[in-house]
């Protein structure tokens, strides 16, 4: 009896289990517990030798929409950027818009009016923060 009860159990677990990249989705209308963490994706931009590299300005924007989502608040919040070389590209304050779905954003750097770094990231959100699925955050520019 035991026995039919732990078989059953396991193939339940087992059939709520799923490979797909839509794994880290939940409903969200059922009550989860969530940190109070304010989650920022961010990338590092740095030389070769690890120096940080101070950009003039850079820009995030949603592939798949067009949509500039840069997310800086002020002048002194970009120059403590450009003094260490970090820059953020996502956050918590899009979890709403983008819960339960990836999409592509583009992070692009500029110097002079030069674009000198482009790359491209896989970003989400679940149902408490948002989340990184696939880029490089640590860039380096030769």
């Amino acid at each position: 009896m035991v026995y039919k009860f732990i078989v059953t159990a396991l193939f339940i677990f087992a059939a709520s289990c799923s490979n797909t990249d839509d794994a880290i989705f939940q409903d969200c209308s059922t009550p989860i517990a969530c940190t109070q963490n304010f989650v920022i994706i961010s990338v590092t931009v740095k030389d070769a030798s690890g120096v940080a590299i101070p950009l003039d300005s850079f820009k995030v924007v949603d592939t798949k929409t067009g949509e500039d989502i840069t997310l800086v608040e002020n002048t002194a919040d970009f120059e403590t950027y450009k003094k260490d070389g970090y820059y953020p590209i996502f956050s918590d304050a899009y979890r709403l818009d983008y819960q339960n779905k990836t999409t592509t954003i583009a992070f692009t750097g500029y110097q002079s009016d030069n674009e000198v770094v482009k790359e491209t990231f896989e970003v989400g959100a679940d149902c408490c923060h948002v989340l990184l699925k696939s880029g490089n955050t640590d860039i380096v520019i030769d």
